[in-house]
């Protein structure tokens, strides 16, 4: 992933308003990352239906987080979405890039999901919490 792309991750860290996210893929010809789609004040029912249903994403997730005693967080994570029907070739390909993506851009959580139907606030809230 190039500066751009990663300083355009790092400002998520700073938009303490809303949840927002970005779908990355990985071009396979180039052998680069690409932000697909951003999503501003997006719900997680319009992030699942971004995701493709056989090609693996990385998602960044700057997510509003409610804590029980009434404070509210931003963190910032990384989902691996890896769709249990897509081709071994591309998992592996995702999952070997998906350190470097951590390292690069400094998460401090980073979740693995199978299903678009995954990412819940039940689900969120039960590893961010």
């Amino acid at each position: 992933m190039n500066s751009s792309r990663s300083s355009k991750i790092f400002g998520l860290k700073k938009a303490h308003q809303q949840t927002l996210s970005f779908v990355v893929k990985i071009d396979r010809a180039d052998q680069i990352m690409k932000i697909e789609s951003e999503m501003e004040d997006c719900s997680l029912e319009e992030l699942q239906s971004e995701l493709p249903n056989q090609q693996p994403r990385f998602i960044v997730l700057n997510y509003l987080l409610k804590h029980p005693d009434c404070r509210v967080s931003y963190p910032m994570c990384l989902l691996f979405y890896g769709p249990s029907g897509c081709s071994t070739e591309l998992q592996i390909l995702y999952a070997g890039s998906r350190n470097h993506l951590v390292k690069e851009c400094e998460f401090t959580k980073c979740l693995e999901i199978r299903d678009p139907e995954d990412i819940t606030e039940d689900y969120l809230n039960s590893k961010l919490l």
